[in-house]
């Protein structure tokens, strides 16, 4: 029995060179995989992925799209882990859109204003600051 990390680690890459080299849905678009996380009982993976929007289009639908694609494709990944892993059952796969990096830049976007209003104020000089003098 492999530790959970390990048999997530393997899940991923071999998901993600499957996605790469094998499907070809063009509804998938530019996608990565970011992380597979299996549940207690290996029975349930859920793939997290990300994928670069076509021509600036709208993040959600893309996810959407992305979505229904990995989805119909299921079927044909699992049977390949099936092949290349060693174990009893096979999990069933659940694709998610990956938030984390959205997050991340809506994070950098505030502290890049908090930035640009410090500039924009003026410093405070020593007489200011309230010493008691």
């Amino acid at each position: 029995m492999q530790r959970p990390e390990r048999l997530e680690d393997q899940v991923h890459f071999l998901l993600s060179t499957l996605v790469q080299r094998e499907l070809r849905d063009p509804e998938l678009g530019f996608v990565t995989l970011t992380a597979v996380r299996l549940s207690p009982d290996r029975s349930v993976a859920k793939v997290y992925f990300t994928v670069l929007p076509a021509n600036g289009g709208d993040q959600e639908a893309q996810d959407g799209f992305t979505r229904k694609a990995l989805g119909r494709a299921a079927g044909f990944l699992r049977s390949q882990l099936a092949t290349r892993l060693k174990m009893k059952r096979v999990p069933e796969l659940r694709f998610f859109p990956d938030g984390k990096l959205e997050e991340g830049n809506h994070l950098e976007t505030l502290l890049s204003e908090i930035e640009k209003e410090r500039a924009a104020r003026p410093p405070d000089s020593l007489a200011e600051s309230g010493d008691g003098n």
